[in-house]
């Protein structure tokens, strides 16, 4: 049995390696866009990473079945979709077009993924986007 305070272990050390991935992609991007193949699947591995630590963190049968709950069937087979394409599209098919338009639709999906745990959904992430404005206006100002 995996302690609490392990899963916390590799549920940050999984969103750490998802983070430097992301910032690889978007501290790249005018190259990897250039090589959009390249972006898609250092950020296709991000988002596999990002969702591996939910899996580590809920454990993984809780977290595959709140995954396959009926309310989250659409988002899962979307995301999960978007993914499994991209990688397609970028390693077996290499079409930069197809590569770019799933990359689209995934990051499209980690947003609404991230939106849908923050705490109290869209009404709390506005409530913290507005609170940390004010602060760093205060901060400015100041």
């Amino acid at each position: 049995m995996v302690s609490r305070w392990d899963r916390l272990l590799v549920f940050g050390g999984l969103n750490l390696a998802a983070l430097a991935l992301f910032v690889v992609c978007f501290t790249l991007m005018p190259i990897l866009l250039l090589r959009s193949r390249k972006f898609a699947i250092l950020w296709s591995m991000a988002s596999a990473l990002f969702l591996a630590s939910w899996a580590v963190m809920m454990g993984p049968l809780t977290y595959v079945r709140h995954l396959l709950s009926t309310e989250r069937l659409p988002f899962t087979a979307t995301y999960f979709g978007s993914i499994a394409l991209t990688l397609w599209f970028a390693v077996g098919l290499q079409s930069t077009l197809l590569t770019l338009i799933s990359s689209i639709v995934q990051v499209v999906c980690l947003v609404w993924y991230l939106i849908s745990y923050f705490p109290m959904g869209s009404t709390g992430l506005r409530f913290a986007a507005r609170f940390g404005g004010n602060r760093a206006a205060a901060w400015l100002n100041g």
